[in-house]
This record gives C-alpha cells, sequence and structure tokens, in this order.
C-alpha cells in the first residue's frame, strides 16, 4: 500500500500544522509556562495553578489597539489549541481508517440501511458511553460514514459523544449538582435522536452519500462489488464522463446505486451517471477514479495494517485546511471573546437568557469538560439553570471551531440542517428545565 503524495496545496496545510505545533512547544518553553495545560486544556497558563482554574486561567491578552499585537496573541494562542487538540485529531484519524479498512461496508448496509430508531438510540448510547471530546470527533464521524454507518446514527453519535458522556455526567453532577446532569443527559438524548430520525428520512430518500459527503475514502466493499466499481469507474473516465444506465450497466442500475450510496457515484438531472468530485488530485482528471476500490478486499492482516496507516494520512491530509482555520479562529475567540466576557454577557433568570447562552456556546470556544467551570462561573453572575443546560450542551459540540472542522466532511446542506436542529434543540431542552426546576 503507497502513502498518497500530498498535492501542492496539501503540502502547504501540512508544513502550516507543523510550524503551528513547534511554535506552540517553543512558546511555552521560552516563557516557562505550562506543558500540562497546553496539552489538557490548550491554555498558555503560568506553572502553579490548581484546581478548577487550571482549565480556565489563560495569560491576559493586553487591551491594544496595536493590530500587529493583536494579531500575533490570535496567533500564539490558536497556536496553543492545535497543540491541545491535535493529540486527538490523529487518535481520531486512526480510529476512522480502521473503521474504513475493518469494517465490512455492505454488511453494515444490509444490517443497518438508513437508520432507524433503533439504530439511532444505540449510536446515541455509543457516544454517551465512549469518551471521544469534540475536537477528535471530526475524523472518526468521516470513518463511521465510510464504513457504511448511516448518516442518521453517525450524526446522533457525533451530537451525544461531546455533549455528555459518563464523566461529563457525573462530573455536573459533583459540581452542578444531579438535575442538570440528568437534564444534560436527557436533552442530549432529545436533540440526537430527533436529528438523527430527520438525516435518516433524508438519506433514505436521497441516497447519493456525495450529496451529504465532502470527504472521498475507499470503502471496504466485497471483492465482485469493487470489480464492478472498477469496471464502471474506468467507464467513466473516459469521454463521454456521463453515461445513462443503458449504456453504462444495462440491467444493473440497483447495482449503480448501491455505488451511489457507497459515495462512488452520483447521477445528475438527467439521468446520468457520473464519479463525484473528491477535490484531491488537480489537472483535467477525475478525483473519484483515485477512490475506486481496485481489489483489496482479501488483504492479510498486515497489508491491512499498512493500509490503515495509509488512510489515515490521506484523511489527515484532506482535513489539514480545516484543522488550520478552526484553531486560527479558536484563537480569535480567545483573544477577542475571552472566558470573562462571556461570564458577563450571560446571566439573569429570564428565560430568554437560554437563546442567550446556546448563542454565547456557539461563539464561544469550549472543550470538553472545560464547559463545567464555566458554567460555574456563569451561575455566580446570576445564570439561570435553563440556560446553564442551554449552553452545557450547546458549548463542546457546536462551537464555531467545531462547525468549522465539520465542514471539511459534511456539506453545507447537511451541516447547516445538523446546526439548525441542535441549536433549537438546546433551548427547547433549556425552556423545559426552566418549567420543572
Amino acid at each position: 500500500m503507497m502513502f498518497r503524495k500530498p498535492n501542492k496545496t496539501e503540502t502547504i496545510y501540512l508544513v502550516v500544522v507543523i510550524l503551528f505545533y513547534l511554535t506552540g512547544i517553543l512558546y511555552v518553553y521560552a516563557q516557562d509556562l505550562s506543558f500540562g495545560a497546553l496539552f489538557k486544556y490548550g491554555l498558555l497558563q503560568p506553572k502553579g495553578v490548581t484546581g478548577e482554574e487550571a482549565r480556565l486561567v489563560d495569560i491576559e491578552t493586553p487591551l491594544s489597539w496595536n493590530l500587529a499585537l493583536v494579531l500575533w496573541f490570535v496567533f500564539i494562542k490558536g497556536v496553543a489549541v492545535l497543540v491541545e487538540l491535535f493529540q486527538y485529531w490523529v487518535v481520531g484519524m486512526f480510529i476512522a481508517a480502521a473503521l474504513v479498512v475493518f469494517v465490512p461496508w455492505e454488511k453494515i448496509k444490509k444490517r443497518m440501511g438508513y437508520g432507524g430508531w433503533g439504530a439511532t438510540f444505540a449510536a446515541t448510547t455509543a457516544g454517551a458511553v465512549i469518551p471521544i471530546c469534540s475536537c477528535g470527533i471530526v475524523p472518526v464521524l468521516a470513518g463511521m460514514v465510510e464504513a457504511g454507518i448511516p448518516l442518521g446514527p453517525t450524526l446522533a453519535f457525533l451530537i451525544s459523544a461531546p455533549m455528555v458522556n459518563v464523566a461529563a455526567v457525573f462530573i455536573t453532577a459533583g459540581i452542578l449538582g444531579w438535575p442538570l446532569a440528568l437534564g444534560r443527559l436527557l436533552g442530549t438524548y432529545f436533540i440526537a435522536i430527533g436529528v438523527g430520525a430527520i438525516v435518516s428520512y433524508w438519506q433514505r430518500k436521497e441516497r447519493f452519500l456525495r450529496r451529504f459527503v465532502r470527504l472521498a475514502l475507499t470503502p471496504n466493499l466485497s471483492p465482485d462489488v469493487q470489480k464492478f466499481a472498477f469496471k464502471v469507474g474506468m467507464a467513466l473516465s473516459r469521454n463521454p464522463r456521463k453515461l445513462p444506465t443503458e449504456k453504462l450497466a444495462p440491467g444493473e442500475e440497483e447495482k449503480l446505486f448501491l455505488l451511489a450510496e457507497a459515495g462512488i457515484l452520483d447521477r445528475d438531472r438527467n439521468g446520468l451517471w457520473f464519479l463525484p468530485e473528491t477535490g484531491k488530485v488537480s489537472g483535467d482528471a477525475t478525483g473519484a477514479c483515485f477512490v475506486l476500490p481496485t481489489g483489496d478486499a482479501a488483504l492479510h492482516f498486515a497489508q491491512r495494517m499498512k493500509k490503515l496507516v495509509a488512510t489515515a494520512w490521506d484523511l489527515f491530509l484532506q482535513l489539514n485546511y480545516y484543522l488550520v482555520l478552526a484553531v486560527v479562529m479558536a484563537g480569535a475567540i480567545k483573544v477577542l471573546i475571552p472566558t470573562k466576557v462571556v461570564v458577563n454577557l450571560v446571566g439573569g433568570e429570564n428565560l430568554n437568557s437560554v437563546v442567550v447562552a446556546a448563542f454565547i456556546a456557539v461563539l464561544a470556544y469550549v472543550c470538553t469538560y472545560v464547559e463545567i467551570p464555566t458554567a460555574m462561573a456563569l451561575i455566580s453572575k446570576g445564570m439561570g439553570e435553563g440556560a446553564t443546560l442551554a449552553y452545557l450542551l450547546g458549548g463542546p459540540g457546536l462551537s464555531l471551531p467545531s462547525i468549522v472542522m465539520l465542514s471539511g466532511v459534511l456539506r453545507w446542506r447537511l451541516l447547516a440542517l445538523y446546526i439548525g436542529l441542535s441549536f433549537v434543540g438546546c433551548i427547547i431542552a433549556g425552556y423545559v428545565f426552566n418549567l420543572f426546576f
């Protein structure tokens, strides 16, 4: 299994990621700051800070009209975020690659179909049990989709993993009380299952995976389907590059739809089949040809492990741009909307503060488990419990940097649906909580 050579753009972002990471390490060393705070929370923090404060304390950004100074702090705080999330990012890449390489796509497809209530509930529970933070969930999401897990259950997992897990529930209960912990758990299930059911219905109606997902990885198909896919792909790589069913594969339209559901084919409004562009190559070659199965279903374990590493590398190259953009945005948020500003903006027991809290949760950058001490500070300023619940639900999964990273996997229609439904779900959960407590 050969490693794919990055194109010029991918090379640039690979170098940027490396430089960002090294800059963060060198800055903390030069300034004699805490490496523990850097790797745990992405904070540039003096040494010796302990307790819950260790999750929040960051070096102050000097108030200045000096644009160069402000941009420097945006950069260095964004770099700190990259160092913190990079370890989870890499682990997520390997989990995603393992799903793609070892999980048989057709068996998953046959068993789960387009999802459903049972599959969505199971995926939500898996997210609640498996402690994957919002930093590492994005590549895992890509691997789940390419492994054949339907979009509905996949998005349910995406929602539940950062919003709530066993550790988060007990930490919330211990610090904020069991009513908020229970509200967080039930609110997450409500949002995840609702989003999963709607997306499952949409995928069942649409069928074509590349209309939902940007990334392109080779799914683990059976040898017969691989041969059919390669034959079809070669036919469509020539001119004309769009063909009707009767010329491409007479009498085998369902097999063509199977490839469409695997993300290998698409079809236009005139009923002509074509290979979707993946953006992985430049020039006049069709990108999708480079993700066609080539008959490797019978690989030995050692060969599969090589393919796993190559797949993780491929995924890493595809997502680096979104990683860089997300951490720069996180740095800007930390400088322009620091935690102290967030605490001062959200307060009061008025029901309308539920909406404000959900909105602030989207604007702020909150890594998993940091939302709890932040919520404590917000409560001390007078924020109502319903607003606190909305913040706890929205903070870990709906922050702008997380949305940016998700845009590297999901197309805008699906991403907008996910954001909109999750945001509304946070607000509903907050209002309902206020009715009972």
